[in-house]
């Protein structure tokens, strides 16, 4: 039985982010064999990182929590004018600019740094998940015990601040959630990674075990709502999307066809056509019973470094329509030849009217995606994975 660490900067069991999930999936399985503390800060909310969960320890579902206080909430205007005055720098950007970035990005918890650095040895192995985010970087340096990073590493514009470097060192060993996000890694160090991992995580054992034949589950095998799953922000491609899906309607002239967006919207103006509807925060029987409902699945973020909604909607057999810019589910896309993919507005209008115009296809593609979930990433394969990993860092 190993001692194990692991670093996050939320840890909520039902949290909207897929690296959220990920860390609450890392801990239950292995706590089923090892005894695990997770460090992390007291914020419910990635947006402000206000101090909303009690401080402190206690345990859950047999998982030791340690939660730290954040000392300043984030702005996100403040945040987004020092990155872009990082980035204008390049490479002469001092330390303390960077600093002042990294701290605004937050969550800002220097008690949770500072046990990690004096703490240490009472752990056997340490898992870092999330490269951009103040726990993780100001841990590592510190850190002299075996660890792993999972980096969730992005394309994007942060990442090329020298800082992060301190993340993605060659000798580090890293477990990645696909193929295309360990590419990401490789061309922005120019180097190829020694030791790695491609773990993913798992698709929740109560969606593997729904039938998707059931008649009860395709009240409507001729619908054509598409939806969106999770946070509604620029940052997720959402505006193109709307405006995509806008356009593609001035051309079909089709009012049989509707987006259904599941989350809560964030930093953006969403827009009032009656076509496109937004929930809110719904349940997770919420969210299965709009997927049932449902013709495909829309994912229209170019930053992804897994997608777990594509993998909901692919283990109830639905094809999925997602961005191209995102190497991680275009690649998920060819190898489960599971769904298309759209990198611009003619090209969202072709690949939707392909999909509408072709039932059984689409059909075929969601059959696809549940055969590549249930092969890579059911909670099996994962523990099976995950046991191999912590074997082979503490061999």
């Amino acid at each position: 039985m190993a001692k194990i660490l692991i670093i996050t900067a939320r840890f909520l069991e039902h949290a909207s982010g897929g690296a959220e999930k990920l860390a609450y999936d890392y801990a239950s399985i292995l706590s089923e064999s090892n005894e695990v503390t997770v460090c992390t800060s007291t914020a419910k909310d990635y947006v402000s990182w206000k101090n909303e969960l009690p401080k402190g320890e206690n345990k859950e579902n047999s998982i030791r929590i340690l939660r730290f206080p954040t000392t300043k909430t984030r702005n996100i205007n403040k945040m987004n004018h020092l990155l872009n005055q990082c980035l204008e720098k390049g490479e002469s950007v001092s330390e303390k600019e960077q600093y002042e970035f990294l701290k605004e990005q937050g969550p800002y918890c220097p008690d949770l740094v500072e046990y990690v650095s004096k703490e240490q040895n009472s752990y056997d192995l340490a898992i870092l998940i999330g490269y951009l985010y103040y726990p993780v970087v100001a841990s590592i340096p510190n850190l002299k015990i075996p660890f792993v990073v999972v980096p969730t590493f992005h394309d994007e514009p942060p990442f090329r601040l020298p800082m992060y470097r301190k993340t993605y060192l060659n000798n580090f060993f890293y477990s990645f959630n696909a193929p295309e996000e360990m590419a990401v890694y490789e061309t922005y160090t120019k180097q190829k990674v020694n030791s790695y991992f491609l773990i993913g995580t798992y698709i929740n054992d109560h969606l593997v075990h729904l039938d998707p034949k059931l008649p009860n589950t395709n009240e409507n095998p001729n619908s054509n709502q598409l939806i969106t799953i999770g946070r509604i922000e620029p940052a997720k491609g959402y505006p193109e999307l709307f405006q995509y899906f806008q356009n593609w309607k001035l051309y079909s002239h089709r009012t049989d066809v509707t987006i259904k967006s599941l989350g809560s919207v964030a930093s953006m103006e969403v827009p009032t056509d009656p076509f496109i509807r937004f929930t809110g925060f719904v349940s997770e029987e919420d969210k299965i019973s709009e997927i049932q409902k449902s013709f495909l699945l829309l994912n229209p973020s170019a930053f992804e470094s897994f997608s777990i909604s594509i993998m909901e909607a692919w283990i109830q057999e639905k094809t999925v329509l997602v961005n191209a810019k995102s190497t991680v589910m275009r690649g998920h896309c060819l190898r489960s030849q599971g769904g298309l993919f759209y990198s611009d507005s003619l090209s969202f209008q072709r690949t939707l009217d392909f999909l509408l115009e072709n039932r059984e296809i689409s059909k075929r593609l969601g059959k696809n995606g549940r055969e590549y979930v249930l092969a890579n990433f059911s909670k099996e394969v994962i523990r099976k994975k995950l046991n191999q990993m912590v074997s082979i860092l503490l061999d």
